[in-house]
C-alpha cells in the first residue's frame, strides 16, 4: 500500500467579527503551506465556493501558485475545483501555468459543484453540471497530452509533467462515471453519519469508482484514491471553545447553504452549534484516539493508492492554534499510520 497526507482545504473563510483581513488569513494560509512541507505531509489542498458572506476562496489556482513560490517539495491540490463553472480552455492552460510554477507538483480535483446560487451567478444551468464536468476533465486531459483541444487550438505551455486529474462524487453514478473518465476519485466521506457506517458508504462509492475503470478497460487498482476528512488532535484529546467555534464555522456554512437550497431563508446566519455533527464528521482527541479512528480507514483500502487529506485549519482558527494541531499530527498520528499502511 502507498499512503500520503494531504493538508487542507484550506478555504481562506473570515467569520463575522473575525479583525483580520484576507489578506492576513492568506499569509497565514501560505505559512502554514511552509510548515506543512517542513513537517512532511506530502501534499497541500485547497477549496472553492463563490459569494459567499465570509470571503470563502474563490480561486483555487491563483491561491496554489502562492503556495508554488514559497515551497519547494510539496504537492498542491484542488479539493475541488467546481468543474462546470470553469471555461475549459482557460482552466487547462492556468492549470499548466501552475504545474510549471511549482515544477510538476499540482494535482487536479474536479467535482460537479452542487449550490444552485453559484449556478446562478456564473449564468450556468444546473441541469448541466454533469455533461460540463464530463467536457472538462477530456477537455484538459487532451490539452495537457496532446497540447491542443478538440477545434486545433493550441495550448501553450503544457504542464511541466503528466498533471494528475481527479474526479470526485457524493452518489453511485458520480463515483462509477469518474472510474471511466478520470485518473483517480477524490472523495468527502458521508457526513449524515458517522463512524463504521461512514466507512461502509464511502467503501461503496470505491466500489462504483472501480466499476467505472473496468468498464472502461482500466484497473482499478492502478489508479489513487483520496478523500478529505475533517481533523483536530491534541495532547489532551481537549476541544477548547475556540477551535468548536472554528469547526463548527466551517461545518455550519455548508449546513446553511443546504438549507438555503431547499429553499428555506436566504440567510448567511449559521444554525446553533450542533457538537453531533462535528464528532460525525472528524477524527479528533489525543493522539492514540485520532489514530484509532482513522486506522479503519487506512485498512479497508489497502493495497491502494491511498491520498488522506486532513483538515486541521479551520474558519477563524489563528496560526498559532493550528501550528500546534499539525506539529503534534506529523510527530504521533502520521508516523503510526504510515507504519500500519507498511505492515
Amino acid at each position: 500500500m502507498s499512503i500520503r497526507f494531504g493538508l487542507g482545504p484550506f478555504s481562506g473563510q473570515l467569520p463575522p467579527g473575525d479583525p483580520r483581513s484576507h489578506a492576513d488569513e492568506y499569509a497565514d494560509t501560505l505559512a502554514l503551506a511552509r510548515l506543512a512541507e517542513e513537517l512532511g505531509f506530502d501534499s497541500f489542498w485547497v477549496t472553492e465556493h463563490h459569494g459567499a458572506a465570509d470571503g470563502y476562496l474563490p480561486s483555487l489556482l491563483v491561491a496554489l501558485a502562492a503556495v508554488a513560490a514559497v515551497t519547494e517539495r510539496i504537492a498542491l491540490g484542488t479539493a475541488v475545483a467546481l468543474a462546470p463553472l470553469q471555461h475549459p480552455l482557460r482552466f487547462a492552460e492556468d492549470c499548466a501555468v501552475v504545474d510549471q510554477l511549482s515544477r510538476g507538483r499540482l494535482i487536479v480535483g474536479l467535482g460537479a459543484g452542487w449550490r444552485k446560487e453559484e449556478f446562478r451567478a456564473f449564468g450556468v444551468r444546473i441541469e448541466e453540471r454533469v455533461a460540463r464536468t464530463i467536457e472538462l476533465a477530456r477537455t484538459c486531459r487532451r490539452a495537457w497530452d496532446e497540447g491542443s483541444v478538440g477545434d486545433g487550438t493550441a495550448v501553450t505551455p503544457r504542464p511541466f509533467g503528466r498533471l494528475p486529474l481527479l474526479l470526485g462524487g457524493t452518489v453511485a453514478r458520480a463515483a462509477r462515471r469518474a472510474g471511466s473518465v478520470a485518473d483517480g476519485f477524490i472523495g468527502t466521506p458521508p457526513t449524515k453519519v458517522g463512524g463504521s457506517e461512514s466507512l461502509r458508504l464511502f467503501r461503496s462509492l470505491v466500489a462504483e469508482f472501480d466499476a467505472g475503470a473496468r468498464d472502461a478497460g482500466r484497473d482499478p487498482r492502478a489508479l489513487p484514491l483520496a478523500f478529505h476528512m475533517n481533523a483536530w488532535v491534541s495532547p489532551s484529546g481537549a476541544l477548547d471553545t475556540g477551535v468548536r467555534a472554528a469547526m463548527w464555522h466551517q461545518i455550519g456554512t455548508y449546513s446553511a447553504w443546504h438549507a438555503r437550497d431547499e429553499g428555506q431563508a436566504a440567510t448567511d446566519e449559521l444554525p446553533p452549534v450542533d457538537d453531533e455533527a462535528i464528532a460525525r464528521r472528524t477524527w479528533m482527541g489525543a493522539p492514540r484516539e485520532v489514530i484509532a479512528q482513522a486506522s479503519p480507514w487506512i485498512d479497508a483500502f489497502a493495497e491502494r493508492d491511498l491520498h488522506v487529506i486532513v483538515r486541521l485549519h479551520y474558519p477563524g482558527m489563528r496560526r498559532e492554534t493550528a501550528e500546534r494541531a499539525l506539529r503534534l499530527f506529523a510527530t504521533e498520528v502520521m508516523p503510526a499510520l504510515r507504519r500500519r499502511a507498511a505492515s
